[in-house]
């Protein structure tokens, strides 16, 4: 646009100038064509420097000017060409609000999909934010199976080490029983074979006695070598013993048959006392059978022995630390022996 302004500026000028020209060439014509031929008149040099200077002034203005419109020219391009960018901006900016609401129909179908879509994610979310609160609680689960297995297999390394430590601890406990229990029975048999001493020591000063005068009876007895104060008698040895024995029952049943022959021997009357009391001897054999087993028998009262036999009422009184043998101390055999001698007495007592 500003170059064909610029162009129809020069066209004007050119047009200007090719004028005053023309002007000046029919000015000039004029006066030749006015001068008399015949009369030739002299020129007149102020009139032409005044036309000269006329002309001058003329085209210095006409210069100016056109400077001026060009300048002018030159300002409105600039004001045109900010106008046409402005204008040119503001149409592209209107194509694109066209182009954009001719798009708009096509943005609310994606709107509308675009809600849909909002409300299938939020449907998704929660479905997924369900779904990872159940896996939280798996999670929770499996750390408390965890946690569960870690404290079982904690407790049992723990029961292990505690039933190690009670086995090496029975263990022990069985060592020290057994040490102990050595000890105590080494004790016991020592105790045991002090006391069978004692009683054997006693029960061959009775004999001797019962030898040498024929009968026994004691009311007073010397003290023994060895005191009993730190001796226990077990009275309960015969109560543990059991009789169930084949061997045992056969040698009771051949006692029993053998009867009174060879446990009891009556000897000769010494003659008759004021109140008719006759006093029986026995032979050292059966009594000494007789007198273990009925000691044995009444060792549980402590109390005096006296011993019955037949119809006269013979007494014969023993103390019980006196005549008492151990019976632990002794083979089964023995004891076997003492118990059916008991059993005998005690049937011909009652007899």
């Amino acid at each position: 646009m500003l170059e064909t302004l610029r162009e129809r500026l020069l066209s004007v000028q050119q047009d200007f100038t090719s004028g005053l020209k023309t002007l000046s060439d029919k000015s000039r014509e004029a006066k030749v064509k006015g001068k008399p031929r015949t009369a030739p008149r002299l020129p007149k040099y102020s009139a032409g420097l005044e036309l000269l200077s006329r002309y001058e002034d003329a085209w210095a203005a006409l210069h100016r000017r056109a400077k001026e419109c060009a300048d002018a020219g030159e300002l409105v391009d600039s004001e045109v060409v900010m106008l046409s960018a402005h204008w040119e901006k503001k149409r592209t900016s209107l194509n694109e609000l066209q182009g954009q609401l001719q798009q708009l129909p096509a943005l609310l179908q994606d709107l509308e999909s675009l809600m849909a879509s909002l409300a299938h994610l939020e449907t998704s979310f929660e479905e997924v934010e369900n779904h990872l609160l159940h896996l939280e609680d798996l999670c929770g689960q499996c750390e408390l199976e965890r946690h569960k297995q870690a404290q079982a297999q904690h407790l049992e390394s723990y029961k292990k080490s505690k039933r190690k430590e009670l086995e090496a601890f029975k263990a022990e406990l069985d060592t020290e029983h057994t040490q102990k229990a050595l000890e105590m029975e080494h004790t016991q048999q020592l105790k045991l074979k002090e006391r069978q001493k004692f009683f054997e020591e006693a029960f061959q000063q009775d004999m001797e006695q019962y030898l040498s005068t024929g009968y026994l009876q004691i009311a007073e007895r010397r003290e023994p070598m060895g005191s009993m104060s730190s001796m226990e008698v077990n009275v309960d040895v015969l109560e543990q013993m059991d009789l169930m024995d084949i061997s045992d029952q056969e040698a009771l049943d051949v006692f029993l048959n053998s009867g009174g022959e060879d446990n009891i021997v009556m000897s000769p009357g010494v003659g008759k006392s004021n109140d008719n009391t006759k006093v029986t001897s026995l032979s050292p054999a059966s009594f000494s059978s007789t007198a273990s087993s009925e000691l044995v028998r009444s060792q549980r009262t402590g109390e005096v022995l006296a011993l019955q036999c037949g119809s006269h009422g013979t007494v014969i009184s023993c103390s019980l630390s006196s005549c008492f043998l151990t019976l632990t101390s002794l083979p089964n055999e023995v004891v076997l022996f003492v118990t059916t001698a008991q059993l005998a007495f005690q049937f011909l007592s009652h007899t």
